[in-house]
C-alpha cells in the first residue's frame, strides 16, 4: 500500500515527466526532479522505490521508462469513464474540455436539475436530468464524478452517485461532502480556502 502523500507526489511527478518528455528531455536526476517539484531528492527516490525502482543510475532516471512505470502502477493508461453533475458555467466548461488529462478520462454523461438548461446546451456528450443520476451511473458503469452544484444539494448528489456505484468524486461545490463508505474516495476542492491560504502566505512573507 502506497501512502497517500506519496501518491500525491507520484501524480505530480507523472505530470512533470509528461512535460519533460514533450520537451525532448530523456533523463533527469532525482535532485533536479526534487527542485522542479519543490520536494527533497530523498523523497523523490523514496516515492519511486514504491514502483520497484531501487535507485537511479549515474545519468539519472529514464523519463520515458519512469513515466510508464507510474502509468502502469495507477492504470493511467486505461481510459476511465466520468460524469459531471451541475451544468452551470463551471460544469459546462469542464465538460467541454477535450484535453482532460490528455484524454485519460472520458466524460460520457452530464446531469442537471434544470430541464430547460439541458435542452439549450449543445454538446456531443449525453445529458440527463439529475433524478436519473443513480440509474445512469450504474448502467454506464461510470467510475468518477465531478460535482459542480450549489452547496445545498451537493451531499444529496454525492449520495445518488454513491448509490450508482461511483468510485471517486471531485467536489467543486462550496461545502465539505462527507462519505461513510471508506472504499469511495473524494477530493473536496475548496477554492475559497485555497485562496485564503495563498493570501495568508503572502501576508506572512511580508517583513
Amino acid at each position: 500500500m502506497i501512502p497517500f502523500p506519496a501518491i500525491n507526489r507520484l501524480c505530480a511527478l507523472y505530470r512533470l515527466l509528461c512535460d519533460l518528455q514533450e520537451s525532448g528531455v530523456e533523463r533527469i536526476s532525482s535532485a533536479d526532479l526534487g527542485k522542479k517539484l519543490g520536494v527533497g531528492a530523498h523523497n523523490i527516490r523514496k516515492d519511486i522505490a514504491f514502483l520497484g525502482v531501487s535507485s537511479s543510475s549515474a545519468s539519472g532516471y529514464d523519463i520515458k521508462g519512469l513515466k510508464q512505470l507510474i502509468s502502469e502502477k495507477f492504470e493511467f493508461n486505461t481510459e476511465k469513464k466520468a460524469c459531471i453533475v451541475g451544468l452551470g458555467r463551471l460544469g459546462t466548461a469542464i465538460m467541454e474540455r477535450k484535453d482532460l488529462c490528455g484524454g485519460e478520462f472520458h466524460i460520457i454523461a452530464g446531469f442537471d436539475s434544470n430541464i430547460n438548461r439541458l435542452e439549450t446546451i449543445s454538446s456531443s456528450i449525453s445529458l440527463y436530468p439529475a433524478y436519473s443520476i443513480t440509474e445512469v451511473v450504474r448502467r454506464l458503469r461510470i467510475e468518477l464524478a465531478i460535482i459542480a452544484v450549489p452547496a445545498c444539494v451537493a451531499q444529496d448528489v454525492a449520495d445518488k452517485l454513491i448509490d450508482g456505484g461511483i468510485k471517486g468524486i471531485l467536489n467543486f461545490a462550496p461545502v465539505i461532502v462527507k462519505l461513510d463508505n471508506k472504499e469511495i474516495f473524494i477530493k473536496n476542492m475548496d477554492i475559497s480556502g485555497e485562496l485564503r491560504v495563498l493570501s495568508a502566505q503572502i501576508k506572512n512573507s511580508i517583513r
